[in-house]
């Protein structure tokens, strides 16, 4: 009995997991086989099938290496490439990505003007903007955490907080930065 894969970093591209899979494989008296990849039940073999999980692990790791650079020299720029939080899209401008206000960006600045007031409970600011529109992607109710996180976020006045660093976004905020602060000290 065995299990055949094309390349052996179709199995796993992590040589510890790759390791754990072939010993309980092992144990089942299943043996690994590759397509492209030719090694024995031999020690030179074994070493072999070792050697090529490594390499498959080591360019995983300079994949994420780069995709991580890449992500915090976006953020230098004042880009946010990661999934638009409610009340942005994600776009490309120059081709290059980022986020633009979309037209749940208005309930968003509506949702912190209504809580800086002060002048009703935060759940029933929420329910109400609820009955306007306000839904996440998926067309749910945001729900009251949800909401929560959403009013202490600080991306929607155009700063960009990721790799402990902090950015000003080339991105337009849909709060000022006073309006933001206000609502935090009202929330606490």
């Amino acid at each position: 009995r065995a299990v055949i894969a094309y390349k052996i970093d179709r199995i796993s591209r992590n040589t510890d997991d790759y390791s754990q899979i072939r010993i309980l494989l092992r144990r089942y008296g299943v043996e690994i086989k590759s397509t492209s990849e030719y090694f024995e039940d031999t020690p030179a073999g074994r070493f072999m099938e070792n050697i090529i999980a490594n390499v498959a692990q080591f360019d995983n790791d300079v994949r994420a290496e780069r995709s991580i650079g890449g992500m915090r020299d976006a953020v230098r720029e004042g880009r946010y490439v990661w999934m638009a939080p409610l009340g942005y899209s994600n776009v490309r401008i120059n081709g290059k990505a980022t986020i633009a206000p979309n037209h749940l960006a208005p309930l968003l600045r509506k949702a912190f003007e209504k809580v800086a007031k002060n002048l009703q409970p935060v759940e029933e600011i929420r329910k109400n903007l609820i009955t306007e529109g306000l839904v996440n992607a998926n067309g749910v109710p945001v729900s009251k955490s949800h909401f929560y996180t959403l009013i202490r976020n600080e991306l929607y006045t155009g700063w960009v907080n990721k790799f402990g660093e902090r950015h000003k976004g080339a991105f337009e905020p849909i709060i000022s930065e006073g309006l933001f602060q206000y609502v935090q000290f009202i929330l606490t």
